[in-house]
């Protein structure tokens, strides 16, 4: 059990990552020619493409960059999703070896 803990937890980790690494190069007008940051666009784009026409894919181009409000929302949901994932996760890892008792009996 606690593999799949493991494996959940390095999954949100690439997944904020990913996410995470979208708002920023955005924000900051990373040059999108660099092949890292061009293929960090490209895979992150199925992960924030769900959260497109929440508000419009419209962003604030105001300081040089362009704040995309899509990759914010979407990092913020994956955060919350995956924190109460991992949590039960967790909580049914310790169960699982026989903690379960010593957690329901106070």
């Amino acid at each position: 059990m606690r593999i799949l803990v493991t494996l959940a937890s390095l999954f949100l980790a690439f997944l904020l990552f990913m996410t995470g690494a979208r708002f920023l190069i955005f924000l900051f007008n990373v040059d999108r020619a660099n092949e890292i940051v061009d293929w960090i666009l490209r895979k992150s784009d199925f992960w924030v493409k769900p959260f497109f026409n929440l508000f419009g894919n419209r962003g604030l181009e105001e300081t040089g960059g362009f704040f995309e409000p899509t990759s914010l929302i979407a990092f913020l949901v994956y955060l919350v999703v995956g924190g109460l994932i991992i949590g039960l996760l967790r909580s049914c890892a310790a169960g699982w070896g026989g903690g379960w008792g010593r957690l329901h009996r106070a």
